[in-house]
């Protein structure tokens, strides 16, 4: 039976539990944990579609996290926009936007977050009627690939014509399924996918250049991601991610350099350099010329 909810709760203030009881009636309601903010609300909406054994959930979020229990299942997230993570005792599992990730528990007992802007589709499925590789590790794959496209679709046309179809129809759509989702396990999943994980964090990093503590650390913990994944998603692109960033702080500073009465040792320590002689010896690396070459041909 189709479940829908659509629920607005402050981020401050207390009474949030008595309002949820309100808001989602007699389903019970799962254990939402709300940030610590002083303004805003939590808006959440969630369509449920139970399709014979499997489950179809999408999600619409602002930043919450909660707990659930799966038991004996694989779950797979379809994540559309923002961040998901998904824990299962030692097993993490983090989401960014673009990405299908597809993982089996290692108990009933998960918990989950999302951060602001979240869009996010939640399969679950039987664990008994899936063959993971390896030693059931989580696997990705390219959310805009052929198989995940086709297997997305195939479950929102079932969703909308469910209640019209035989136990034989739904039976074959169930098997379809099931199909398609192993077909995505064997062809087209990927350890780690890194270039979605280097453009999401370097239009993070963009807007973050003047902040004092921009570092490895600060960027994956934004992206819901470990160091070690991020650190691995710039080298496969022959990057690092502090080389990034002192890039596109030099070229802000050249912009300052054009733009602004600034000294040199001003911008040097706008832009976070050590001192003036690193901030020229770096600028001369990436253009070529020190910095005042540059202000008297602006």
């Amino acid at each position: 039976m189709l479940q829908e909810f659509d629920i607005t709760i402050p981020y401050a203030g207390a009474g949030r539990a008595p309002r949820l009881d309100g808001e989602w009636g007699a389903t019970p309601v799962p254990a939402l944990t709300l940030p610590r903010r002083a303004h805003g609300s939590l808006r959440l909406r969630m369509r449920t579609n139970p399709l014979d054994d499997l489950v179809l959930q999408d999600m619409r979020s602002d930043e919450v996290a909660g707990h659930c229990d799966w038991n004996d299942r694989v779950i797979v997230a379809f994540q559309e926009r923002g961040r998901s993570r998904m824990s299962a005792g030692r097993q993490v599992v983090d989401v960014p936007a673009g990405q299908v990730r597809a993982m089996r528990g290692v108990s009933s007992s998960w918990d989950w977050a999302t951060a602001d802007g979240t869009a996010v589709t939640i399969l679950s499925l039987p664990a008994a009627g899936v063959r993971f590789r390896g030693r059931q590790r989580p696997v990705a794959a390219a959310g805009g690939g052929p198989a995940a496209r086709m297997l997305l679709a195939h479950l929102r046309t079932w969703a909308e014509v469910t209640d019209r179809l035989s136990p034989a129809a739904s039976r074959a759509a169930r098997d379809v399924a099931l199909e398609l989702f192993q077909a995505l396990l064997d062809d087209h999943v990927a350890d780690d996918l890194p270039a979605p994980l280097v453009r999401a964090a370097m239009d993070w990093i963009d807007g973050r250049l003047l902040d004092r503590d921009l570092n490895p650390r600060a960027v994956a913990d934004s992206l819901f991601v470990s160091a070690r994944s991020l650190h691995r998603a710039f080298a496969s692109e022959d990057a690092s991610v502090m080389g990034y960033v002192r890039g596109k702080r030099l070229d802000r500073a050249r912009a300052d350099l054009t733009a602004t009465s600034l000294t040199v040792s001003e911008i040097a320590a706008r832009w976070h350099f050590a001192d003036g002689g690193h901030f020229i010896k770096a600028y001369r690396k990436r253009f070529g010329e020190r910095p005042g070459s540059t202000r008297r041909r602006g």
